[in-house]
């Protein structure tokens, strides 16, 4: 199988979700009555990658003032706030939303700490390492019976889990894009007869289209999501 150049990745990324389905043979037919198709020319990968940052750039000013800022001075909280936004900013919102998902178990994990060694001056690594042992829902367990969370939040978290943060991190792609269906336009280039249909994710270059679009639409509303957790937890281990 041949290999999949950096050259290509970039070319896919210019091109975005926006895909055209057609049989090769058609392609001249719809070219020969006018049709508004596209011919690229080829790019070196420099003018490539300049084109590439450049709508990165221009997506980038719009939603920089947009970004949630990090709401306490913990380095790895900080830092998970830090790969979310710069995700966000190069449009890379799948892993944005999967960097979320992180973000509230370690919260979770990191608060649940703190209340159940108060007055422990200096991290315990050892007190520490139990935590690193269990996934999201155990820790959502873990915070409910340290005080943290009530019924109302713990039914909130495991909803997140199951319908959000799971799909992602093990890339379940038909359960992220199940139900969902999406607009095109159905052409008949001989007659150029035209006719919206509604197509469902079936097949996984659709689905892979579909997530795109999803990504982008939820990602704020996720990252929203994750903050209030954060914002919350940090609230209660203080009182």
């Amino acid at each position: 199988m041949e290999q999949d150049p950096v050259h290509q990745l970039v070319l896919r990324a210019l091109r975005g979700s926006g895909v055209v389905v057609a049989n090769p043979a058609t392609i001249p037919k719809a070219i020969e009555k006018g049709e508004p198709i596209t011919v690229t020319l080829p790019l070196s990968d420099e003018a490539a990658i300049n084109k590439l940052f450049e709508q990165c750039r221009e997506r980038a000013l719009v939603l920089a003032s947009k970004l949630l800022p990090c709401p306490i001075p913990d380095t790895p909280i900080l830092y998970l706030y830090d790969q979310i936004r710069l995700c966000m900013l190069f449009n890379l919102n799948g892993a944005a939303i999967t960097f979320c998902g992180i973000l509230v178990e370690y919260a979770l994990k990191y608060t649940t700490y703190a209340k159940e060694n108060p007055g422990v001056p200096n991290f315990d690594s050892s007190a520490w390492a139990a935590f690193e042992e269990i996934t999201l829902v155990p820790a959502i367990v873990r915070a409910r019976k340290a005080g943290l969370i009530d019924e109302k939040h713990e039914k909130s978290l495991r909803s997140f889990a199951k319908d959000l943060r799971n799909k992602y991190s093990h890339f379940n792609i038909q359960k992220i894009t199940k139900d969902v269906f999406f607009p095109a336009i159905e052409k008949n280039v001989e007659t150029g007869e035209e006719k919206i249909v509604e197509l469902a994710a079936s097949t996984p270059t659709l689905q892979i289209i579909v997530k795109n679009r999803l990504d982008e639409d939820n990602v704020m509303k996720v990252f929203k999501f994750a903050d209030s957790v954060v914002r919350y937890l940090s609230v209660r281990n203080c009182e």
